[in-house]
């Protein structure tokens, strides 16, 4: 299988589709036939299978996490995990990919929507469609109560399912960036928190210059984000300062990066506007002045950017992230207020609303390859105990009686994390929580406690960035045909943009260069680009 598998991927990079298609019907049609006795459900045997498993800086080892153990006796089957580091995956897959040696299961976020569109129908991940109902019934019930969950299962281009993902509801994350600055220091310097753009650059300024952290070294870093353009993270970057100038800016996005669209439904490509040049043009000096850390641009994960805010004496002004909790040692956090988004030179304010795309509901956590036919129905069985009320709570935030407690009247806590450990630590070293599951906002505080986290970052993220909040991220639903454009075309575009957006807050130049960066997007085709984009099907402005 195997090498079938290699070979059907050879010609698709060939441009062979219909021979790929015709590879695909013969490993899966014959998907629920025989699976019986050769997934071991006659016989009482445990079925073996292998699953990616994708660490990041906090995750334990797989092997480790009882509730995985768990989860796999439930179901009567044995896991072998593939552990790859989250920070490499994406130079690991292609290989993967184009070598055909494909683990049974690709699990937590191995995959995106291009890799489903493109490959689905070639027959490298089998088509769940009709087995979800027959093997998962848990699955099809979270489908049918869940709005839009089975569509972000769908694929959009054959109607089919090959992917599952995860329908966690948390209203939190639909403005999940936040901004915060160092209070104490503030204080210390006797500066109040910036309101303008102005004021902002003369804090950091202040930060960087008159010794704040009180330790007689120029060792402060006034400000710092996450801002690898080419493993973009929207909730760690700085698109949504652009917004003070009138646009703000989203490169995170895998499909329409740089376009936004507003309450009324107009869609805006960001790049450009003259409102993102000024931005740029504006924001350059706090890079070059050492203002924004410089090195906030090549990280490769959050590692580094999390050791920023570990020091002691601490060296970090301010920074954006999901949560101050992720990046700030425990001991710091008081020490932060949020900054609310600034004025710009006209007034201007505004914010980003995520939506649909920060991972409330996703559909590509779990697929299963070819390579495991015969084995689809004892997968399912382990797919469908994700989705055990209970299992799912744990298997997000960590097992009952070791990162939760549980009452009397079967109600979720949270236990006490150990001192020395962060949050993060605690509960990513015992439950792998990029995984199918489905948790809904009725379950919140009626079953399981609302997230720490959530519970403080909720009223804060609707007092300060609610209000302000007037574009969003455009969530597309490409078809087959859309999307090779986009990972086309569209991908070159994109790439060219990024580029230049990152040499430009680096080493300034956009004024001069400005010109002739719209003549190079003219002639690869963005008049084009953007109308494709604009025709293709989306979901509107905050529809949940």
């Amino acid at each position: 299988m195997k090498k079938a598998i290699t070979m059907m991927l050879a010609a698709a990079m060939m441009l062979s589709v219909a021979s790929c298609g015709n590879g695909g019907e013969s490993s899966t049609g014959s998907t629920t036939g025989g699976s019986s006795a050769a997934g071991g459900e006659t016989t009482g045997e445990k079925v073996k299978f292998s699953a990616t498993f994708l660490k990041n800086d906090w995750h334990g080892d797989p092997g480790d996490m009882e509730i995985l153990q768990e989860l796999a006796d439930r179901a009567n089957v044995e896991v072998e995990w593939q552990v790859y580091p989250d920070a490499t995956w994406k130079d690991k897959k292609n290989l993967l990919i184009t070598g055909g040696d494909l683990p049974d299961v690709m699990y937590m976020g191995t995959l995106d929507s291009n890799d489903i569109v493109k490959y689905g129908p070639q027959g490298m991940f089998m088509d769940l469609t009709e087995l979800i109902p027959q093997y998962a019934p848990r699955v099809q019930q979270a489908f049918d109560e869940v709005p839009g969950y089975k569509d972000a299962c769908v694929n959009a281009e054959d109607g089919k399912i090959y992917s599952v993902g995860r329908a966690v509801a948390r209203e939190v994350q639909n403005y999940s960036e936040m901004v915060f600055i160092n209070k104490t220091w503030l204080e210390t310097l006797n500066l109040e928190v910036p309101e303008t753009t102005d004021e902002f650059y003369e804090v950091l300024t202040a930060f960087k210059t008159q010794d704040p952290n009180g330790n007689g070294q120029a060792d402060e870093i006034p400000f710092a984000f996450y801002g690898n353009l080419e493993k973009p993270r929207s909730d760690y970057t700085y698109g949504s300062f652009f917004g003070s100038f009138g646009y703000p800016d989203n490169s995170a996005n895998s499909l329409a990066p740089h376009f936004m669209k507003n309450e009324e439904g107009e869609i805006v490509y960001v790049a450009m506007q003259p409102e993102y040049r000024d931005a740029i043009a504006f924001y350059s000096k706090f890079v070059q002045e050492g203002l924004w850390d410089k090195e906030s641009f090549t990280y490769n994960d959050l590692s580094a950017y999390t050791a920023k805010g570990n020091n002691d004496p601490m060296i970090l002004g301010g920074f954006i992230a999901f949560s101050e909790n992720f990046i700030i040692a425990p001991e710091y956090v008081d020490d932060y207020v949020v900054l609310p988004p600034l004025k710009g030179p006209d007034g201007t304010q505004t914010w980003t609303y995520n939506g649909l795309s920060n991972s409330n509901i996703s559909g590509r956590l779990f697929s299963i390859t070819a390579n495991a036919e015969g084995k689809e129905e004892a997968i399912l069985r382990w797919l469908d105990e994700h989705f055990d009320p209970e299992m799912s709570i744990q298997l997000f935030l960590g097992p009952i009686g070791t990162t939760l407690t549980k009452d009397e009247n079967g109600f979720i806590d949270y236990a006490e994390t150990p001192e020395g450990m962060t949050y993060s630590d605690f509960r990513y070293g015992n439950a792998p929580v990029h995984v199918p599951s489905v948790i809904k906002t009725e379950d919140w505080d009626k079953t399981v406690r609302l997230m720490l986290e959530d519970q403080s970052k909720l009223p804060v993220v609707k007092e300060v960035y609610a209000p302000y909040a007037t574009w969003s991220n455009l969530l597309l639903k490409p078809n087959q045909e859309e999307t090779t454009y986009l990972l086309g075309k569209g991908k070159d575009i994109n790439e060219y943009v990024n580029k230049m957006q990152v040499k430009w807050l680096t080493e300034g130049g956009i004024e001069e260069e400005w010109d002739t960066y719209l003549a190079e997007l003219e002639k690869m085709g963005i008049e084009e680009y953007m109308e494709k984009v604009k025709a293709m099907d989306y979901t509107p402005f905050g529809q949940e």
